[in-house]
């Protein structure tokens, strides 16, 4: 079907007309391909200017319609409706605005309609491309999420929850607030800051509509409008929620001191730490930086603290499989190695070091009672192959890491055993 292209400028009054030379814009659209008919007029969405281009679509057999006027945000369901009162698709019109993106903006009249005629050819170059869309319906989402907890994010939740509607409040700090709360005063009535924006912390954190999610942050946003679907990272407190009553004991006790951001490090706060002490939620933080101790002392670098806090909730075998993530041989952790991790254990600072070779020593003794042994997963095999001289605990180690990144290995070793020194030693 070939395209035939009805173009008209809006005079607008004088609110375009004042600074574009209309009339010219008309005529130089006129010389473009496809265009059928090009046109000005004083008020294009009055009813004379909406039955101009209905009457044009009829006599003329216009399948595609451009507009140069002002914002599509206006006006453009205003023309779509002429096309489709015509019988044509309101998907092959299509709006320039050059009254807020060109007469509004440009002091000189010969720019102004230079600018006009290359938005208003561009449209009409578009509008070739445009196909007959429809319509459909589809199920939406009720529920709302809200970026940010500051004084208009709490206010919005509020607002929202109160219409009967879930909330979802995300927060990338500790507690929710904002700067605002950082304020002695506000302006222009010089309120207190505090007195304005507790009341609402505590109301968001009541609101059984609410679910509050601190210390978070969105990390990826997909879908479309009424569904949405949206990735919240949730950071780490270290510190369970569900226990904590923010009675502050932690604090008194930690011997660790940070500048405290909330009051722009001109004081102190402690290593485990609420922002201040009207923070919503109560739950404290801990500000964990760099490497455990326990961890960097290791020389297999295992993750101590992690798979102690998975044996502490009973998750064996989790335990197990992050263990052997850095090493093979919980048996010779747990019998063999002489434990330094145990003599920089900060527990130690308060009263004895976690007893660490003996949760080894559980975990190995727990694989070895399975009917199968944890064996991580492989990785895609690998055309390479690799020789190890040696099957003491060196080469074992080598051959179990390469294996799982998929590398067919071989191991050669001269005894009748596997394990070198320390099964013969």
């Amino acid at each position: 079907m070939s395209k035939r292209i009805g173009f008209y400028v809006c005079h607008c009054g004088i609110n375009i007309a004042g600074k574009v030379r209309v009339q010219e814009v008309a005529d130089f659209i006129r010389t473009l391909p496809n265009v059928v008919v090009s046109r000005d007029y004083k008020f294009m969405c009055s009813d004379p200017g909406q039955d101009m281009i209905y009457k044009d679509i009829l006599s003329l057999g216009l399948n595609r319609v451009v507009v140069a006027s002002c914002s599509p945000r206006l006006h453009e369901k205003t023309f779509q409706g002429v096309c489709e009162r015509a019988g044509l698709n309101r998907f092959y019109f299509q709006m320039a605005s050059v009254r807020e993106q060109v007469s509004w903006v440009t002091e000189n009249e010969d720019e102004a309609t230079r600018k006009a005629k290359t938005l208003a050819a561009a449209a009409v170059n578009r509008v070739n491309f445009h196909q007959s869309l429809s319509t459909r319906e589809v199920p939406v989402h009720p529920d709302v999420l809200v970026v940010g907890g500051g004084i208009t994010g709490m206010q919005a939740a509020l607002d929202i929850a109160d219409s009967d509607h879930k909330v979802y409040l995300v927060e990338r700090q500790p507690t929710i607030g904002g700067h605002m709360l950082q304020f002695d005063k506000t302006f222009p009535t010089l309120d207190c800051a505090a007195c304005i924006g507790t009341p609402k912390m505590v109301s968001v954190g009541q609101s059984p509509k609410i679910e509050l999610l601190s210390y978070s942050e969105v990390t990826n946003v997909s879908g479309y409008i009424g569904n949405f679907k949206v990735k919240v990272r949730r950071k780490a407190r270290y510190v369970k929620e569900d226990i904590c009553t923010g009675c502050g004991e932690c604090a008194n006790v930690c011997p660790i001191s940070r500048p405290s951001e909330w009051d722009e490090n001109l004081s102190k706060r402690k290593a485990i730490y609420r922002s201040f002490p009207q923070a919503v939620p109560i739950t404290f933080v801990i500000d964990k930086r760099g490497t455990a101790p326990c961890k960097a002392t290791c020389p297999a670098h295992v993750s101590i603290q992690g798979y102690v806090a998975l044996i502490n909730q009973g998750k064996y075998k989790e335990a197990l499989k992050l263990f052997k993530e850095a090493h093979p041989f919980p048996a010779a952790c747990g019998r063999v190695c002489h434990h330094p991790c145990e003599g920089v254990c900060t527990r130690g600072d308060a009263d004895e070091p976690l007893a660490i070779q003996y949760l080894h020593r559980f975990l190995s003794d727990f694989d070895f009672a399975q009917e199968k042994p944890y064996v991580p997963a492989v990785k895609a095999k690998l055309d390479e192959k690799v020789a190890i001289i040696g099957a003491g605990p060196a080469g074992l180690a080598a051959a179990y890491f390469l294996a799982r990144e998929g590398y067919g290995v071989t191991v050669f070793e001269k005894l009748r055993v596997k394990g070198g020194m320390m099964a013969v030693g």
